[in-house]
């Protein structure tokens, strides 16, 4: 039983995603066109194999999910290839294989929702992807984290009808996208406004400056009240101009 994990940056026609981000925090106009996919197709001996066509650790933005906390995403795709391609011992899967993956190993943290959407996978359950073709799009989940480290899962292929051996084992690794608090002003009355913050900005501290050019920003020391989910504090604007941010500490 073997399992190539193979590195693929070539679009296969039909398969493409195309994703255009605007990066807000820097201005700048992205085209990206890298897919999330896990190919899955067979060599001609009748061994699984898979082609990675994205880089790892694969970034998790903020979970857009409703019930599901941390950090997740569901781009990242199990596709059954739709071509043959002899030079590089990779062809179509059998309409006659059933397929799930196994989940053998996860870090702490990190978790992979079951096919149904009521839990998280226990090691050894399995994920149903079904016969070819098939475009699986499970919830990849990473309730704990920090930005900058890396947490993984390990899977593995499995035909339930007897096809295709086992795969052997592969590592999907996930970071954490820092999420950037923004501070949200609201005018109370003619001299004051307030500014608030999530209180979830744990690590984050009001700071203030009255230059955009200034190198040394000062720790704003009044205390915030905390308004439902949000930090709250009033300022005077009849003092001279200030410029506040949230710093990361």
């Amino acid at each position: 039983m073997s399992c190539c994990l193979r590195v693929k940056r070539k679009i296969q026609p039909g398969l493409a995603l195309f994703y255009l981000m605007v990066c807000l925090m820097s201005g700048t106009l992205l085209w990206a066109h890298e897919e999330l996919e896990l190919v899955v197709g067979r060599s001609a001996a009748g061994e699984l194999k898979v082609e990675r066509h994205f880089t790892q650790p694969v970034e998790l933005h903020e979970s857009i999910f409703p019930g599901i906390t941390g950090f997740a995403t569901g781009e990242l795709a199990f596709h059954s290839t739709i071509l043959d391609e002899p030079a590089e011992d990779f062809f179509q899967l059998s309409t006659a294989a059933n397929f799930r993956f196994v989940l053998l190993a996860k870090d702490p943290g990190m978790e992979v929702w079951n096919d149904t959407g009521s839990g998280y996978m226990a090691t050894n359950a399995t994920f149903f992807i079904g016969p070819a073709p098939f475009d699986a799009h499970p919830i990849w989940n990473l309730v704990n984290g920090i930005p900058g480290n890396s947490y993984s899962l390990t899977l593995k292929l499995r035909d339930l009808n007897g096809v295709y051996p086992d795969s052997e084992p592969f590592v999907l690794s996930f970071t954490p996208v820092e999420i950037r608090p923004l501070i949200s002003i609201t005018s109370v009355d003619a001299l004051h406004v307030r500014l608030s913050w999530p209180t979830n900005a744990v690590g984050w501290e009001l700071q203030s400056t009255f230059s955009t050019t200034a190198t040394n920003w000062a720790t704003v020391t009044n205390p915030p009240a905390v308004v439902t989910t949000n930090f709250a504090l009033t300022i005077n604007t009849s003092a001279q101009q200030q410029f506040f941010r949230l710093h990361k500490l």
